[in-house]
């Protein structure tokens, strides 16, 4: 029992740290005409967008097996083509409207992109793809998502000097765009789609916020004291989304990500040598919920500015609630692991110390490789 504990909670590391560092955002710019069309160009990771991950998921084996094995890339690229249309969604007054895909890259102009860039910069391969589609005269509001596999996409839509729109459209999160006189209407869904989307941003999706949730379990001295850790890492998501509705924020760097990782390293540190007090404890989850709140924070922070009082409260609720109930899910969940662990004859002491010494280092090692990919190091 006790050989197979720590590799299992350091399962996760070694995917993480073969994910290639230097992905980028996928960005769009829409234009509409004066005949109503609106013309979507779309640049994206190509490579890891046809394996269907993230960009900052896809691993490099995978990459190169895409790329170098011969006919998979080309295999590979009309499936890719048809999941884009499929995944890139439109509608105009709440109507679904049918896009027309003009170009989508090539398996010969992403090896010949990838060349380009020569063989230390092989990835990403940012290419456009480019779409049409014809609104309906009169339109006042459009709603457009994209595929899952493109992660959050900073997305510029524009009418000529009339009006242009801004905004961060993340995974599973739709953008609205007003373009008519028509007033901007919430979604009546709001706060359940953001409490859906809270807990998913946890679980399964959040294995930062796992680990994080677990050194704060294993370094208090009761359940009540951890449930209180989560509580202000939640309070911590609502400052940071608050001060960008306000204005105070804008969209984060990348340091974002090692940042996160230092923070989880710290906590498992302080759990291991069990010496900070309860006050000390509490500044940690403060933090990590103000850093990483930011990155929902920026996908949403355009839709906030047009949207009413009410939306914004539902929006801080409904999501940060979801995060809260993920997070005490998370808690129990590490409770009842440990009591079970415990009724097998394990020693508390040392199976708390040995845990909170697995997560510190997983924080650690994750944080140092994504410091080595923001220098450009690997």
């Amino acid at each position: 029992m006790r050989r197979t504990l720590l590799p299992w909670l350091l399962a996760l590391l070694p995917a993480l740290l073969w994910a290639h560092p230097e992905w980028k955002e996928a960005s769009c710019l829409g234009v509409i005409d004066e005949q109503e069309r609106l013309a979507l160009t779309v640049k994206f990771d190509v490579p890891s967008f046809l394996l269907g991950q993230l960009p900052k998921d896809a691993p490099i084996k995978e990459l190169d097996a895409l790329m170098f094995t011969p006919g998979r890339l080309a295999m590979s690229v009309e499936p890719g083509r048809k999941s884009f249309l499929a995944g890139l969604r439109l509608e105009a007054d709440g109507k679904p409207v049918t896009w027309t895909l003009e170009a989508f890259p090539t398996a010969e102009q992403i090896l010949a992109q990838s060349a380009r860039q020569g063989e230390a910069d092989r990835y990403p391969v940012m290419m456009n793809a480019k779409l049409v589609a014809k609104l309906p005269t009169g339109t006042a509001k459009l709603v457009l998502r994209f595929p899952d596999a493109l992660g959050t996409v900073f997305t510029n839509v524009r009418k000529g000097m009339e009006f242009q729109t801004v905004m961060a459209v993340a995974k599973n999160e739709p953008g609205e765009i007003q373009i008519g006189d028509g007033p901007a209407r919430s979604d009546p869904k709001t706060t359940v789609q953001l409490l859906a989307d809270g807990f998913g941003h946890v679980l399964p999706e959040g294995w930062d916020h796992c680990l994080f949730m677990l050194a704060m379990f294993l370094g208090a001295t009761s359940l009540r004291q951890a449930l209180g850790r989560s509580l202000v890492f939640t309070l911590g998501h609502s400052v940071t989304l608050s001060a960008v509705a306000l204005g105070w924020l804008g969209h984060p760097g990348p340091w974002i990500e090692p940042f996160i990782t230092l923070t989880i390293g710290v906590g498992g540190w302080m759990a291991y040598r069990g010496t900070a007090s309860n006050r000390r404890m509490l500044l940690v989850p403060a933090a990590f919920g103000l850093v990483h709140g930011l990155g929902f924070a920026a996908a949403v922070s355009d839709r906030l500015k047009e949207w009413d009082n009410g939306s914004i409260v539902r929006i801080l609720v409904g999501f940060n609630v979801g995060v809260e109930l993920a997070q005490v899910t998370v808690i129990f969940a590490s409770a009842g692991l440990l009591w079970i662990l415990l009724r097998a004859g394990l020693p508390e002491t040392k199976l708390r110390r040995t845990l909170c010494l697995a997560v510190g280092a997983a924080g650690f090692g994750v944080m140092a490789w994504r410091l080595a990919g923001l220098a450009g190091l690997v």
